[in-house]
């Protein structure tokens, strides 16, 4: 429900997983008790899904960026025109030290799921650490404390427009306040304009979608590709002109009846005035598990990443994973950069037989933090 913007849209991200975060459309449910009535109440197209599938769970959190804490989440999955694709509705709560966040994401599916629509608002208080911009910076490992209070919200709505294929438009709009010791800057070597600390960001652009996945919540087969284009410009609100393109390519391979092999690759470029909270960055859509948010931020992103699946039982299993990845100040310039790595495991308790929703449970390790996520869904 990746969100892109800086990390006030953080319960998107809780709420769907790459939602890249958010923009991903697949909702992430969590869960403390679904009964098997529900479940096939609310199975697959054909059967009766009047009944929604209600959703609850507290998740601990331990991150890098927020320290630990607890995010309260609540989902309803139902279909009530007997769409391809479930709809959802939910809602999270995020404490973690002094941070607090709030959102709520609404996705839909109309007209024979030829029409899918995606929108969401949130709202957060997040104490942060300011690294400094660029791969150098990120790996001295300083960083100062920096407090943003936002308010923000997306809509997007996607039409059919060939086999998988999904074509429309995306609005993005962010108020956000930042509080950061300009005069410690220095130490990092970095240096924000105070017009950044204050900013409205709005845009509007394409979006496109290509999904061959044989399920939203747990694909064994297919493809899911999506490209945003954004332009925030005055015209729509924004106080700054600059552009971001960011992409994604996830593919899965049914290896056997119980091992899924899945792949991902995932960039970010942006062009023009860009706010340092507006940059690429690792740790918001789960490109690098493992990597404090922001700590690795700059002008362009590229991360790769495998995951194999395998259920050991029907309701639970366990993942591994690893990936790479790298920043740099252009495009051009991503490959000639180092390569940062992460790897890790986890746990995986189906809490939805119906809609095939896993509990997940991920420890990861990078070079500097290992962190702990608790969520619904797959990564990715």
């Amino acid at each position: 429900m990746a969100l892109r913007r800086l990390s006030m849209l953080w319960l998107l991200a809780a709420l769907y997983p790459s939602v890249a975060c958010f923009a991903q459309s697949d909702a992430m449910a969590t869960t403390s008790e679904i009964t098997d009535s529900t479940d096939q109440a609310g199975a697959l197209a054909g059967k009766d899904e009047s009944k929604p599938s209600y959703v609850a769970l507290p998740i601990p959190q331990s991150n890098p960026a927020l320290g630990s804490g607890l995010t309260l989440v609540g989902l309803a999955l139902y279909n009530p025109n007997q769409s391809d694709r479930p709809w959802a509705t939910g809602v999270g709560l995020m404490y973690a030290g002094s941070s607090h966040a709030f959102a709520a994401v609404q996705q839909a599916s109309l007209m024979q799921n030829r029409l899918r629509l995606l929108g969401g608002f949130a709202y957060a208080d997040l104490n942060l650490h300011f690294y400094g911009v660029g791969a150098a910076a990120g790996d001295r490992g300083v960083s100062i404390p920096m407090n943003q209070v936002g308010t923000g919200g997306l809509l997007q709505a996607l039409y059919q427009v060939g086999d998988h294929w999904f074509a429309g438009m995306r609005y993005e709009n962010m108020h956000l306040k930042s509080t950061v010791d300009l005069s410690a800057l220095p130490v990092l070597g970095a240096v924000i304009p105070e017009a950044d600390l204050k900013l409205n960001t709005a845009s509007l652009g394409p979006a496109i979608e290509y999904d061959s996945r044989d399920d939203s919540f747990y694909p064994t087969s297919g493809v899911s590709a999506k490209a945003n284009l954004n332009f925030y410009n005055k015209a729509f609100g924004s106080d700054v002109d600059f552009r971001q393109l960011t992409a994604s390519w996830n593919r899965y391979w049914e290896y056997s009846a119980k091992v899924v092999l899945a792949a991902r690759v995932a960039g970010c470029v942006v062009g023009g005035r860009v706010p340092f909270t507006n940059l690429c960055m690792f740790g918001q859509n789960n490109d690098l598990r493992g990597y404090a948010t922001g700590q690795y931020r700059d002008r362009a992103l590229i991360a790769t990443q495998g995951e194999v699946r395998w259920k050991l039982t029907q309701r639970w299993g366990v993942v591994g994973f690893a990936g790479v990845g790298s920043i740099a100040p252009s495009f051009s310039e991503l490959l000639s950069e180092k390569l940062m790595a992460s790897a890790g495991a986890g746990v995986r308790w189906q809490a939805s037989k119906a809609y095939k929703v896993n509990v997940s449970l991920d420890v990861a390790f990078s070079k500097d933090n290992h962190s702990v996520y608790v969520y619904v869904g797959e990564a990715f």
